[in-house]
């Protein structure tokens, strides 16, 4: 009776993570990178890559004018703000936790750049970069790693100076490069 009992308790959990895995969830629960890259975006931001500029900046900004403002939860975490500024061809907006970038000169082109420090595609800040490429490779997807070109990090100033690496995965329609700092995640990039 007891293997009978244990019998259907495996089928149950069985089904309930087959039941459990939906659009945008790969196969282990985690995040489907693949399916996120090919429509532009990280998972939990607001922002796609070919998105109108005037929008992500009014919405970054409001952010912060909801924090000045006294409204929503207030604790040193949750600090919001809204900067933005020109760095080599792009104009980079940012809350602190998101980055929406573009080019300059095209901005009716729309967003070009979008890079989330910390946590990003089910992987943690600070994720060592060994766990993150052999993560992805049982997913099936292999990365080019290489030391971080410092161009491509024109959205951190004074990286010229860091020691940074990539792993950068390119998919269908766009590249997704996880950025490390000392072999630690500290950014993940989608462009085009």
């Amino acid at each position: 009776m007891k293997k009978f009992f244990s019998l259907i308790l495996c089928i149950v959990f069985i089904f309930s993570l087959v039941a459990c895995r939906g659009k945008g969830v790969g196969a282990d629960g985690g995040i489907d990178v693949e399916y996120y890259a090919n429509i532009g975006q990280i998972k939990d931001v607001d922002y796609k890559l070919g998105g109108d500029v005037d929008a992500a900046q009014k919405a970054l900004s409001e952010k912060y004018m909801s924090f000045a403002n006294g409204e929503g939860n207030h604790d040193e975490e949750n600090e919001a703000f809204y900067v933005d500024f020109e760095s080599g061809e792009y104009t980079v907006m940012t809350d602190g936790n998101v980055l929406c970038c573009y080019v300059t000169d095209k901005k009716q082109d729309g967003i070009t750049h979008i890079i989330k420090n910390g946590d990003a595609y089910g992987f943690e800040l600070g994720t060592i970069s060994t766990k993150l490429r052999d993560a992805m490779k049982k997913k099936g997807f292999n990365a080019t790693e290489r030391d971080a070109d410092k161009s491509e990090l024109f959205f951190l100033p004074g990286s010229a100076n860091m020691n940074m690496t990539v792993l950068e995965y390119k998919f269908e329609e766009n590249t997704v490069l996880f950025v490390f700092q000392d072999s630690a995640l500290s950014a993940t990039v989608i462009y085009k």
